[in-house]
């Protein structure tokens, strides 16, 4: 079955490019593709067409001149996944496209017609809710919330948290801890470590050419963890 993930955040700056450039890397020997919607910053389609090759990742502008999404034109996209050749795809919405998808799930009760639609063309949507720490915790939980309401269980839908932006180890496991206390499965990522590993990493993602064994070897087993946890986090 065909399967199409959407990562959504609306508060800007959390890290979707980053759960995105890991997960391009630990789909690029598979037949995934990559849709980038992400209008405001545009950081996807480069990057990660080094890691998977331009050919497997498009970029699509969904918002009309007054930054609004039409129901149709989300619709149609998902139709044109749906019947495209990959068999599994990701696509990244920038912060105004993430709201405009939770507007509509609000306003036009979009979940159950497409699960109906999807579900004919025998495919799967599957959503992750980037969260980031310190100020833009409570925003980005009320997203998320809100986006579980939405959808109102028709899709499955993962919490990820991007541990590096918590200021400490700590102090994102505690945050992390009052979540799962609220029911919420949340997935963890994004803790690159401190010192030379960091900046390895982050300069890594930046290159044309990323080659991971280029990376010393503190930066390789942080790289290695940090696919381990992408891996259990879309299996």
């Amino acid at each position: 079955m065909k399967q199409i993930n959407l990562v959504l955040q609306s508060k800007g700056g959390v890290g979707k490019s980053l759960f995105i450039w890991f997960v391009a890397q630990n789909q690029k020997e598979q037949k995934t593709n990559f849709i980038d919607l992400d209008e405001s910053t545009g950081t996807s389609i480069g990057r990660l067409g080094a890691v998977v090759g331009k050919d497997r990742v498009r970029s699509f502008s969904i918002l009309n001149e007054y930054k609004k999404m039409e129901r149709d034109v989300i619709m149609d996209l998902l139709e044109k996944l749906a019947k495209g050749k990959s068999e599994n795809y990701y696509i990244d919405f920038g912060a105004p496209e993430s709201a405009e998808f939770l507007r509509l799930l609000q306003e036009d009760d979009l979940a159950d017609e497409l699960r109906r639609e999807l579900a004919d063309m025998d495919t799967t949507l599957r959503l992750f809710v980037i969260i980031a720490g310190r100020d833009a915790l409570a925003s980005c939980v009320n997203y998320y919330n809100a986006v579980s309401a939405g959808i109102a269980g028709q899709f499955p839908i993962t919490m990820v948290v991007n541990m590096g932006t918590f200021g400490g180890k700590e102090t994102a496991e505690k945050a992390v801890e009052k979540l799962k206390e609220l029911g919420i499965d949340c997935k963890q990522f994004g803790d690159l470590g401190s010192g030379g590993a960091v900046k390895e990493i982050i300069d890594l993602i930046s290159q044309p050419d990323p080659d991971p064994a280029s990376l010393g070897m503190m930066s390789r087993i942080m790289y290695r963890k940090k696919q381990q946890e992408i891996q259990e986090i879309i299996s």
